[in-house]
């Protein structure tokens, strides 16, 4: 388990030129360079604990994300220390089995994680991160209060189809295909689209064998597809059937996630785990600054990105703005 202290410097001290006598200067300069090289906290400071479902990339990303952006935005962070524990490095039983009267607040990053906390009893407040909106409901993470929020790792259908809007050009139809896993969205996908005047060709699969004919109906009455977070519909044994039978029909396929523009979408808005990373640090934050009084409500990430694929738009005659731009656009949309 690793301990963090998290120290913030005012800049204009940073750049201001070093005097021998600037006992003051230097006293700060030196908290800040102790905790960069990570040692402790002081030990009896109340604890933030950040829980990684393991070693994958993205996990170490985010946890990194939020500790430099601490360090960045929240001088009240310096009180408390920031551990964190690896669910891939430590024993599963090391948090129970660990002193949690100083513990503050439980981050967790991935569904493992989650998993594990909320099967536990430690009564202190928990934000669940990284959290497909599925998973969230499957596993009711938040559904106690103040005490639990959760930052989804989905995308809002709002931002989604509002994506769509600033590309699509009037009357063309938006198709979508639904599996058990979205199935619950269908009904307030429609109705976001018809208030942005967005006409829906929509299918529902409930079995593997059922995605290649409804596929097929979805893009005979459709200009644009829409692909939802759903494994039995996109997964690694479809998804090239499916992008390449929406291009041969020169239908352009809007991803969540950048891999999928990779491989042949030609639009996709996600988040980033720097992205994310920021969004906790922030929650992190406005915790600590209201003392500790609860968690906000559960949310989709605040920050996105988009990414493009120009070769692809091309090839499909499709005059697509850049990537900054739409999302910029998609910024002014959704406001601060």
């Amino acid at each position: 388990m690793k301990t963090y202290c998290v120290a913030t410097v005012p800049r204009r001290r940073l750049a201001k030129k070093y005097s021998g006598t600037d006992h003051r200067f230097r006293a700060i300069l030196l908290a800040a360079i102790l905790c960069l090289i990570h040692l402790p906290a002081l030990p009896d400071s109340p604890i933030i604990m950040l829980v990684q479902s393991g070693n994958a990339p993205v996990y170490q990303k985010i946890s990194s994300t939020i500790l430099s952006d601490l360090e960045s935005i929240c001088p009240e962070c310096s009180a408390y220390q920031i551990k964190q524990l690896n669910l891939d490095d430590e024993p599963v039983d090391a948090l129970s089995g660990a002193d949690s009267s100083g513990l503050k607040l439980l981050v967790t990053i991935g569904v493992n994680a989650a998993r594990l906390i909320s099967s536990s009893e430690i009564p202190v407040p928990r934000l669940y991160t990284l959290i497909p909106k599925s998973s969230s409901d499957t596993l009711k993470l938040d559904q106690s209060a103040n005490s639990a929020s959760v930052i989804y790792l989905d995308q809002p259908l709002s931002r989604q189809l509002n994506l769509i809007r600033l590309i699509m050009t009037h009357n063309q139809v938006l198709g979508v295909l639904f599996g058990p896993v979205t199935a619950a969205s269908r009904t307030l996908l429609e109705r976001e689209a018809e208030s942005l005047e967005i006409p829906v060709r929509a299918e529902s699969v409930s079995t593997e064998d059922e995605v290649g004919p409804a596929l097929r109906r979805v893009l005979d009455g459709s200009d644009i597809l829409l692909a939802l977070p759903d494994p039995l519909v996109y997964n690694r044994n479809t998804i090239f059937n499916i992008i390449l039978s929406s291009y041969q029909n020169r239908i352009p396929v809007i991803g969540f996630s950048a891999s999928y523009v990779k491989a042949g979408a030609m639009l996709a808005v996600h988040s980033t785990p720097s992205d994310i990373g920021m969004h906790i640090a922030e929650t992190i934050r406005q915790f600590i600054i209201t003392g500790e009084g609860g968690l906000p409500a559960s949310a989709f990430p605040k920050y996105f990105s988009i990414e493009a694929n120009k070769s692809v738009a091309h090839s499909l005659d499709i005059n697509l703005p850049a990537a900054m731009d739409l999302k910029q656009r998609l910024e002014q949309m959704e406001g601060p």
